[in-house]
């Protein structure tokens, strides 16, 4: 029993501290669920465009810190994208501090619909469906991965590019690949995609999983790194579950936690 206690509260303290979660839940029918993810650094305006042609901006979105430290993000879009966030004020961001945790930056990440050489299509209200153009412009830094941001994010590093002005877009593959972790109600493992059932819960446990391959709908699961307490050591788990059907999520994401 002490044991399933230890587990529990371990778990519930990730989940409490999770930099951001994406529940499973249903996109609206005429949203389509993108190829990926565009993050954008939140210090540099970024133009919308209505049309991938079009040589004048609809909008050009503004960042301003306020007194109080959070960012504003200014535009005359209704600004609703996959995920947006005003940072800590300078006394949230202390009391973080004080518990161990960090100063949370604004974020502001897209859905991305499609992309070229010379823009990005993304989705700026997700409630209405509303999508424009982000050109590629020369002077700004794009990154396929978090991992080449870290690297090129350092002024005095050696072989470091640095560029604040930076975009890192993901791909669904490349940012189910890099998450701290993934779960599922109504968990089952199979062999293979659409194959035999090799693992089934019934008790929505909480299993937390790597993702090693992204196959169409289905991903090939690991046990979490630095997790595999919450796994029966007696049972095989290394198969592969369905992570959407269609528009709906069927996992739950958790991006990035601390613990």
């Amino acid at each position: 029993m002490k044991k399933l206690q230890i587990r529990f509260i371990t778990s519930f303290l990730t989940l409490c501290f999770s930099l951001y979660t994406c529940n499973g839940q249903e996109i609206p029918n005429d949203i389509s669920i993108g190829i990926g993810f565009l993050t954008t650094n939140t210090s540099f305006p970024i133009p919308f465009y209505k049309n991938e042609n079009d040589s004048t901006p609809f909008d050009i979105l503004k960042f301003n810190v306020r007194e109080d430290g959070t960012t504003e993000f200014e535009t005359k879009l209704k600004l609703k994208p996959y995920m947006i966030s005003e940072g800590d004020s300078f006394e949230e961001g202390e009391r973080n501090v004080n518990h161990g945790l960090v100063h949370f930056a604004p974020e502001l990440k897209f859905r991305v619909i499609d992309s070229t050489k010379t823009y990005f299509k993304v989705i700026t209200n997700e409630k209405y469906n509303e999508e424009y153009y982000i050109k590629i412009e020369p002077q700004k830094a794009y990154y396929i991965t978090l991992s080449e941001l870290y690297e090129n994010n350092c002024t005095n590093c050696p072989n470091s590019k640095y560029n604040p002005d930076w975009n890192v877009f993901e791909t669904w593959e490349r940012y189910l690949k890099r998450v701290e972790y993934i779960s599922k109600n109504e968990l089952k493992i199979y062999d293979i995609p659409n194959g035999n059932i090799i693992f089934e819960d019934n008790y929505n446990d909480f299993f937390p999983f790597n993702i090693v391959e992204v196959k169409g709908d289905w991903i090939k699961l690991k046990k979490g790194f630095g997790r595999e307490f919450n796994f029966d050591d007696s049972k095989n788990y290394d198969g592969w579950t369905q992570w959407k059907n269609g528009s709906k999520i069927l996992i739950d994401i958790v991006e990035q936690t601390y613990e």
